[in-house]
């Protein structure tokens, strides 16, 4: 049986993961691209656990023989179809769901690897890779208010860091609206990838953010790299903010969760601004709503900071495509775009 490294897999000619975990494991972290095959589901994961717990090894192993063999032979049709790519499998520790699975594929003549140390051994490379996280382009951050229009124009362009994606969140008290946030390690994982496929890139471009996205730490050592880097401001128009706003975040929002937030602004906004917020909110005057927000809520929270820094360049957008050209003329000048 063949056994690989995460970082010996990825110099494979066409490597393909495969996670054999149960589906609640791959949610919480996995590594990006890999497709989910698990030999137990969450319900028969839990029962092999507790037979573990209760009665001993033998029998959690006899019963994950017999769950998993009633799934080997479909399992084994699903990787066959993959051709002839590098297959390397990989459970929570290189333990029997991977060895059994890579076996009787290895005795078929299929090229498949088993991940050596399974998930666990990836994570504690990715947790390395994180403390010494090193972004080696030339580094722009995007700074403004919010609703200038940042998240668009780093979406239309190729050389960028999306945090907020890879976080799930819009980094704001509304960010998870509509969304389903990634864990920390969902979002480290997706981390490192962006930063080794950026790492030959002339220039990235990166939106400005706090210590936090949503529940998401951002490691420090981008932190740090971020505050060095020059920054550039996007200016936009309230009514394009407002748009913007409304454009972004979802119409159909649970109104529960709305009006908890609104009311957790009042110790800032007080206790007037609060109502009148709920009220346009509750009569559905969304746009109302969300250029009292900006006024009485984010333009204080965020102008103060903002008038503290210093630019390189200012944007004006009042299009995204033509902010993207704008931005680009800075961060690659006497090109023409």
């Amino acid at each position: 049986m063949r056994e690989i490294s995460y970082e010996e897999a990825l110099s494979l000619p066409d490597p393909v993961f495969v996670d054999v975990r149960a589906p609640v494991e791959y949610r919480a972290d996995h590594i990006p691209g890999a497709i989910s095959m698990p030999v137990f589901d969450d319900g028969e994961r839990a029962l092999v656990g507790t037979l573990y717990m209760t009665h001993g090894e033998e029998a959690a192993i006899l019963k994950g023989t017999e769950i998993a063999g009633s799934k080997l032979a479909g399992m084994v049709a699903d990787i066959s179809r993959m051709g002839k790519r590098d297959i390397v499998i990989g459970c929570f520790r290189g333990g029997m769901r991977s060895t059994t699975l890579v076996s009787l594929l290895d005795s078929l003549g299929l090229r498949v690897y088993k991940l050596r140390g399974g998930y666990r051994e990836y994570r504690q490379y990715i947790r390395r890779r994180v403390e010494a996280l090193d972004i080696a382009p030339a580094l722009y951050v995007l700074h403004g208010l919010t609703g200038a229009g940042k998240t668009r124009i780093l979406r239309k362009i190729a050389n960028a860091l999306d945090l907020e994606a890879m976080a799930g969140h819009r980094s704001s008290l509304f960010g998870a609206l509509g969304l389903s946030p990634n864990t920390q390690k969902m979002f480290e994982s997706l981390l490192v990838e962006r930063v080794d496929a950026v790492r030959e890139l002339p220039y990235v471009v990166v939106e400005g953010e706090s210590r936090k996205i949503g529940d998401i730490h951002i490691p420090r050592p981008l932190l740090e790299r971020m505050a060095r880097a020059p920054g550039v401001l996007v200016r936009a128009p309230i009514e394009r903010r407002v748009r913007n706003l409304l454009d972004e975040y979802p119409r159909d929002a649970d109104p529960g969760r709305v009006r908890a937030i609104v009311r957790s602004l009042e110790n800032r906004t007080g206790p007037r601004v609060s109502r009148e917020l709920e009220r346009l909110f509750e009569r559905g005057e969304l746009e109302e709503f969300a250029r009292l927000l900006l006024e009485k809520y984010y333009d204080p929270l965020y102008s103060y900071s903002l008038d503290r820094m210093t630019f390189v360049a200012e944007i004006e957008n009042a299009d995204t495509d033509d902010a993207v050209r704008q931005l680009l003329g800075i961060v690659m000048p006497g090109e023409i775009f």
